[in-house]
């Protein structure tokens, strides 16, 4: 291999830049569709869990697919280590493929296997192509590649290191009977594997013809100007923010082995130009399969940065260069051997990108026109269900059922999040439809349907997630690993004033009288008409049983709600009413409406929410305000979301509520100054559950009663700083404001 060589810039013009710039992305599509086409695995063809891309020679992200974003860092990882392992020996030459699933090579977990090739011109190594997707199966202690039994890494299947699987166009066959042998579905696995060669073959050859009509020189400089443009995009709008401390915190419950908590902690420092993302806090390894390597970290890191920050800029390693990761290693986000991480895009790299989302939305919610871009959480935590057996056919298979995909998104200071939304790691999400599962699988779905009272109350809600029942069909019985986070913990959390989305949840009906109920002529669609032994699941296992007769009801998490719910107008409530998103006792409870004859009586829905208000203002406060004199004009520094901004001069700063009332110096927690009441799971929503060692408190303004936060944490955790803006830089939202009034 000749070594990568830098390009001699090359002046293009803006039309051709465009031009080249849309195609490279078109290749993209180009490559997702030829692995679509090639192999038979549903999670690829209905799901779209995978990703393709182009890299520079170093492995720069130059452009990816609109999938799961978390391989996006991932192969651009998986490229360098195949450079810095494979250069010398056994050499990286045209018409080589390399194929890897080591965590600590760039893989995310074993289960995501990917295939790298190297781009020649003039025998000069000027790019890659890289596919990589979510395998059935890679051997390892249970089927599926989610271990939940593990106690350590080599427990978890095969780990391949870079490794040359095409050698000059020719497939080393001994390479592929090794890695296709260690699977229990070997045929599904290598028409997996020709997929991802054929995605790596359309990207070389349509950049190879696209270097023929323009030549090498404009190409890779297009290619580099791409980086640079997004690098440059990025850095103006962080320079368009003040600089700031924003902060996130969260748990994720049960290891697979215990039901412990692992904290996840993010301190996110913006300084001019520049993300500063320090997950120091974060507890240590955990004992179970749900860490995540550093590869994890990156990628759970960039899922939360790029829809948030860089939502209209080419998606590249030039719009990562203003961020910094920190962490020490053996966390639950910085695993190394031999720990366990086979969940980890389920446990781990999920926790990141949540914790992310919400720092990053905090630091956006200062900004008057950037605000609307900010996010409470989508769901936080998806759940796993990889069942195997003997399927209606009378062979051995194994399947990943994919409804925990159906989840809502986090709600919007202007909108109500997207009901369902699908996993937000997942751009172009898909779920398949319910007939192409039932043909593959000996499952029957009695139905799909969105669930009431599954996104987070608030003045916007969070979008819905969709519920759905199963159960066997022409067999006896099936095993499945199962696993998921957020079953104890309220994970989707929302924002400013928002509440919580409903927790995870599965059930089991056993020995159910189902086909009795079928062969009478009806499909019975709500648990309480069916006849059995009611069973709820444990969040992790690998010896969940399903058997004829047993009915499966699974409800994913959805999105966070945005504000005070109290503040929603009651005319929205009453059409989430008839339609069904919340229950009538939400309605009451949470949104404070008060129902006369299954309909909202605005008047007394008026008394009500003001009781609410005034109970609050009672709430115990730490510290005693006022902390300036009413009615004294201030002007406005910057936003802490639409409830809370802070006004007055650099060196006389406060916290002021939308009321108008002055909470507390800029300078101290504005949470020593409202009221606070601690809560129970109850009061969080009807299906919110609270692990033993977490604790739930609301805040308020003690002025107004307007709900400020929900904080659920550890006893011994101190309440969490949000936000902390450096009031010398906020001069950047000066024009931002008056072109807001």
């Amino acid at each position: 291999m000749s070594a990568p060589q830098q390009t001699d810039p090359t002046e293009v013009d803006p039309i051709t830049f465009e031009v080249i710039r849309h195609r490279l992305e078109s290749i993209n599509t180009e490559q997702a569709v030829a692995l679509k086409a090639v192999s038979g695995s549903p999670i690829v063809s209905e799901a779209d869990d995978f990703n393709v891309g182009l890299y520079r020679a170093d492995g720069q992200l130059v452009a990816m697919g609109r999938t799961v974003i978390y391989h996006a860092s991932s192969m651009s990882e998986m490229v360098k280590h195949v450079i810095a392992d494979c250069a010398e020996d056994p050499g990286i030459n045209e018409g080589d493929c390399f194929v890897l699933n080591s965590p600590h090579k760039g893989a995310l977990h074993a289960p995501d296997i990917g295939i790298l090739q190297p781009i020649f011109h003039d025998g000069r190594l000027v790019a890659w192509a890289g596919a990589c997707s979510h395998q059935l199966d890679i051997g390892g202690m249970e089927h599926g590649g989610f271990m939940p039994q593990a106690r350590d890494i080599y427990q978890e299947g095969l780990q391949i290191p870079p490794v040359k699987l095409v050698d000059g166009g020719k497939v080393r066959s001994d390479v592929w009977s090794m890695i296709t042998g260690m699977s229990r579905l070997p045929d599904a696995l290598s028409l997996n594997l020709r997929g991802l060669i054929a995605a790596n073959r359309v990207g070389t050859t349509e950049l190879g013809k696209l270097v023929a009509r323009y030549g090498l020189d404009t190409v890779l400089s297009v290619m580099d100007r791409l980086l640079d443009l997004s690098e440059t995009r990025v850095r103006e709008r962080l320079r368009e923010l003040p600089d700031g401390v924003f902060r996130a915190r969260s748990y994720l419950d049960h290891d697979g082995h215990t039901n412990t908590l692992h904290r996840v902690e993010l301190e996110l420092t913006k300084t001019g130009d520049a993300l500063r993302f320090d997950f120091t806090g974060t507890d240590p390894e955990a004992h179970g399969f749900v860490n995540c390597t550093r590869t994890g970290l990156l990628a759970g890191v960039y899922a939360g940065v790029l829809p948030l920050l860089a939502f209209d800029i080419p998606w590249n390693s030039g719009a990562l260069r203003a961020i910094e990761i920190v962490c020490p290693d053996r966390t639950l986000l910085t695993s190394l051997p031999p720990a366990a991480c086979s969940q980890g895009p389920l446990g781990g790299i999920w926790m990141a990108e949540m914790t992310t989302t919400e720092a990053v939305s905090k630091l956006m919610a200062t900004h008057p026109t950037y605000i609307d871009e900010a996010q409470a959480s989508p769901a936080g935590g998806t759940d796993l269900f990889c069942p195997n057996g003997i399927d209606q056919y009378g062979d051995y298979s194994g399947w990943i059922v994919l409804d925990a995909m159906q989840t809502g998104g986090g709600a919007y200071a202007h909108r109500d999040g997207l009901s369902p939304q699908g996993h937000r790691c997942i751009s172009h999400c898909q779920v398949p439809n319910v007939e192409a599962q039932e043909m593959i699988m000996p499952l029957l779905w009695l139905y799909r349907r969105l669930l009431p009272d599954s996104g987070g109350p608030g003045r916007q809600r969070g979008g819905q997630s969709a519920s759905a029942a199963m159960t066997l069909h022409h067999a006896h019985w099936l095993r499945a690993a199962v696993g998921g986070h957020g079953f104890e913990v309220p994970t989707a959390s929302g924002i400013f004033g928002g509440y919580p989305a409903r927790c995870n949840a599965r059930v089991v009906v056993r020995g159910s009288d189902f086909w009795s109920h079928v062969e009478g002529g009806e499909v019975p669609l709500e648990m309480d008409v069916l006849a059995g032994t009611v069973e709820e699941t444990a969040a992790k296992t690998a010896d969940f049983m399903l058997q004829a007769g047993d009915v499966f009801f699974w409800y994913p998490q959805a999105g966070g709600g945005w504000g005070d719910p109290i503040e929603r107008d009651p005319a929205d409530v009453q059409a989430d009413l008839a339609q069904q998103v919340i229950s009538a006792e939400t309605a009451t409870q949470i949104y404070g409406v008060v129902l006369t004859d299954g309909r909202v009586d605005e008047e007394r829905t008026r008394t009500r929410r003001d009781e609410v208000r005034a109970l609050r203002r009672a709430w115990p406060r730490a510290k005693e305000g006022p902390v300036a004199a009413a009615g004294e004009p201030r002007p406005t520094l910057a936003l802490l979301g639409d409830a809370l901004r802070i006004e007055g001069t650099v060196d006389d700063a406060v916290v002021v509520c939308r009321c108008g009332h002055a909470l507390a110096p800029a300078a101290e927690s504005w949470k020593e100054y409202a009221g606070v009441l601690a809560i129970d799971a109850p009061d969080l929503g009807t299906e919110i559950r609270l692990h033993r060692d977490l604790r739930s408190q609301m805040y308020a303004c003690p002025a107004c009663g307007r709900l400020l936060e929900i904080e659920t944490s550890r006893p011994d955790d101190p309440p969490l700083v949000g936000a902390e803006v450096d009031l010398t830089t906020v001069g950047v939202l000066t024009e931002a404001f008056a072109a807001r009034g």
